[in-house]
């Protein structure tokens, strides 16, 4: 019986991790964790993939994954906020606006810091992803902040609060995107505010008048979103599942950049295709969008996260 759970090589015995995301079937993110289990599996490494929040709700797995009740976890970062509010400089509006510029940051000292501050909880970052953040809106387009007056704005965190809040927008402060279709279709917000994957993925498109996505000038925010292994179990293994696993995130995050660089066209397309109003944020329109978040979203980081000045400098200094 023993035998039966020895692989060939190395006699290494095989594994099995618990691995769980928000993200249904079909979406990218959700396609690079399989990409990664079919590679392990080969190396004697089962990654049972629970999708979809089959097996804890989004907010619940940062605990079960430094718990030790699950090994793997795919996560936007503004989940963590509560634990380390520095994190929230990466979504701050306008802070990042392009991809290029995200790669830059990933790279940057100071985001080598923002990771070791998640990785001393007991994690180990494998890949990451940056996100574009892109709005729908039921009723008119919200191009520029003076079009968002009075509508209530999904948001994340109190800074993006503010942000909406400084447009003469409601909030509607809604911690994890699992939770907006429901609030779409029971008509609880005016403004689906969120990442570009995920309102492809929520595929209500017939349920908006106006998508706005970015343009040459850039996007309004973007998301970090890791994934994360437990590092207990990462550390349990051999140097050459690891080096293995490294291989097989490698490979998942090259695959997810290149959907990443679609996404905007194929999240564009299927909002002309049902006769919704796309509206690319021009470079004017993205200054005045800028303007509102120093003023507001901005400043109440400097304010109220210890050491936001700095953290705001050394990110914003990554052109």
């Amino acid at each position: 019986m023993a035998a039966a759970l020895l692989i060939v090589s190395g006699q290494a015995r095989a594994e099995t991790w618990i691995a769980s995301h928000q993200f249904p079937p079909g979406d990218l993110r959700d396609d690079a964790m399989r990409s990664i289990a079919r590679d392990m599996e080969p190396q004697g490494l089962t990654i049972r993939l629970y999708a979809a929040s089959s097996l804890l709700r989004p907010g619940d797995q940062w605990g079960a994954l430094i718990g030790g009740n699950i090994d793997m976890v795919f996560m936007p970062s503004d989940y963590l906020l509560d634990r380390f509010p520095q994190l929230a400089v990466l979504s701050l509006p306008t802070m990042v606006r392009t991809r290029a510029q995200a790669e830059r940051i990933a790279a940057s000292p100071a985001m080598r810091e923002l990771k070791r501050q998640i990785e001393a909880a007991g994690v180990v970052i494998l890949a990451d992803s940056w996100i574009p953040g892109a709005f729908a809106s039921r009723h008119r387009c919200v191009q520029t902040p003076a079009d968002a007056k009075g509508l209530r704005a999904r948001t994340i965190g109190r800074f993006m609060s503010e942000f909406w809040a400084g447009a003469g927008a409601v909030p509607v402060p809604v911690a994890t995107s699992d939770s907006l279709g429901t609030l779409v279709s029971n008509d609880l917000i005016d403004i689906a505010n969120t990442s570009a994957a995920t309102l492809l993925s929520l595929r209500m498109e017939r349920k908006f008048a106006c998508l706005v996505v970015p343009g040459d000038a850039g996007a309004l925010w973007y998301l970090y979103e890791p994934i994360m292994v437990s590092k207990r179990r990462y550390d349990a293994l051999d140097e050459s599942r690891r080096l293995a696993l490294h291989a097989a995130a490698a490979g998942a995050e090259a695959a997810l950049s290149t959907s990443l660089s679609l996404l905007e066209r194929r999240l564009a397309g299927n909002f002309i295709a049902a006769g919704v109003e796309v509206v690319r944020l021009d470079a004017g329109t993205l200054d005045a969008w800028h303007k509102l978040a120093r003023r507001t979203a901005w400043k109440s980081f400097r304010d109220h996260v210890p050491g936001g000045g700095d953290i705001i400098d050394k990110i914003y200094a990554v052109e």
